[in-house]
């Protein structure tokens, strides 16, 4: 195994963005998660980034985030941005911390000069990593319409709140519909 040249293709010839692909994506997806379990939008990253005062970067757009995560930007242009994210995400993650700090020693409204903010704040998103939406959907295809028990059983085996699993059956029932709808559309010569 060779060290990589200055040229980034390491001594036994194979080009070193491969790794460096895998690693972005790994980054993106934990990026990702951190971010809505923080309970910030991609928008609030975008502007947070401008008062970071890194030099060279100033405030991103909600797209910019959202084409980070979601991998289609051009690889120099990841390349580039996740050290200006993984920056960001240090700061909001020790911000959160000493929150969560605050709201344990002072009670839910964060002690005095906080005005009940974290007591009003709204519920996070809640996201669902890849295996467990899997899961779901493999759930989904044999019972679309669970019993209340078999949610329960659902949630408990994939470490779900019992929740979200229903609320994701719905969505999901939803989605079913409105695909249903826009192809008899298609069909339909609309």
């Amino acid at each position: 195994m060779g060290g990589l040249s200055n040229n980034g293709v390491n001594g036994n010839g194979a080009v070193a963005t491969e790794c460096d692909t895998r690693e972005l994506e790994a980054f993106a997806e934990h990026f990702k998660q951190r971010r809505i379990k923080i309970g910030v939008t991609q928008a609030d990253v975008g502007s947070a980034l401008g008062k970071l005062k890194i030099p060279g970067v100033g405030s991103l757009s909600q797209s910019t985030i959202c084409r980070f995560e979601s991998l289609t930007l051009s690889h120099n242009n990841m390349v580039a941005l996740k050290p200006v994210l993984q920056a960001w995400l240090e700061e909001a993650e020790k911000s959160a911390r000493e929150t969560r700090l605050r709201t344990e020693l002072f009670g839910a409204n964060g002690g005095v000069g906080m005005g009940g903010l974290l007591a009003d704040k709204k519920r996070k998103r809640t996201s669902i990593a890849a295996p467990e939406k899997r899961s779901l959907e493999a759930y989904f295809a044999i019972q679309p319409r669970p019993s209340g028990e078999k949610i329960a059983q659902i949630a408990d085996k994939l470490d779900l709140k019992k929740n979200v699993v229903r609320v994701w059956f719905c969505n999901q029932r939803q989605k079913q519909k409105r695909m249903k709808f826009s192809a008899a559309g298609i069909q339909g010569g609309h």
